[in-house]
């Protein structure tokens, strides 16, 4: 199995993505070495220039490190981001040319927003040669969509992944944007099978001890919403 595949068995288990925009390397290694032992599932975002050498840093350091690079925007990037080890390219948008640079590679690609799981599922379908059904038993790991942004201060856009999971039967959806521990156990009780991401695991990223108690409540919470 690639590491890919088991990165994203790894998210379907433990439900938790911890978004990481780094300030310095050390940050995603650091990251990483906390919540990695707990199964937690680092995002490092793309949103600033230390993403790319803390990813290559962090799989140096720890070869089996299973990590994603998020807020992917170009093709550029994500070939980037899996040439220094990343096992999963998320984007904050359905972006084609992403989409298929992670296909070529067979890597986990998590296109983002409110309105295109099907177009990319049927691109992914057609770049690997099957049809949809065969997508979702061939390819799990590619059958994956980011609902973006899942809440906003007057709206709650998460509910519509009730939609695209009735018309793509079995369809894991990655909630990010606006949640917090104020709203996870709505969220989390509303999905039972849905994906978190939150930045608030890797907030206090200088207290190794206090990112752990943040990802065990994240943990915990999703378990067992109510």
């Amino acid at each position: 199995m690639n590491k890919s595949k088991k990165a994203f068995e790894l998210l379907e288990s433990r439900r938790l993505l911890a978004f990481l925009a780094p300030e310095s390397v050390d940050d995603c290694v650091t990251a990483y070495e906390s919540l990695g032992p707990s199964g937690v599932i680092l995002e490092v975002a793309f949103r600033t220039d230390k993403a790319l050498d803390g990813i290559r840093e962090t799989v140096r350091k720890h070869p089996d490190a299973l990590v994603f690079a998020g807020t992917v925007m170009t093709a550029r990037q994500a070939e980037r981001a899996m040439d220094a080890g990343a096992s999963g390219i998320i984007s904050a948008d359905y972006i084609p040319a992403v989409v298929a640079a992670c296909v070529e590679r067979d890597v986990t690609a998590v296109p983002g927003g409110l309105s295109d799981a099907g177009k990319q599922l049927v691109q992914k379908a057609g770049l690997y040669n099957c049809e949809l059904e065969e997508l979702r038993e061939k390819h799990p790991h590619q059958w994956v969509y980011k609902l973006f942004p899942a809440v906003t201060e007057h709206t709650r856009f998460y509910s519509l992944s009730k939609q695209y999971k009735s018309a793509y039967k079995g369809l894991r959806m990655v909630y990010t944007g606006g949640i917090s521990l104020d709203n996870l156990k709505e969220l989390a009780a509303y999905d039972r099978e849905g994906i978190f991401c939150g930045s608030a695991v890797c907030r206090r990223i200088r207290e190794p001890d206090a990112m752990q108690a943040e990802a065990r409540k994240w943990m915990e919470i999703i378990a067992n919403p109510g």
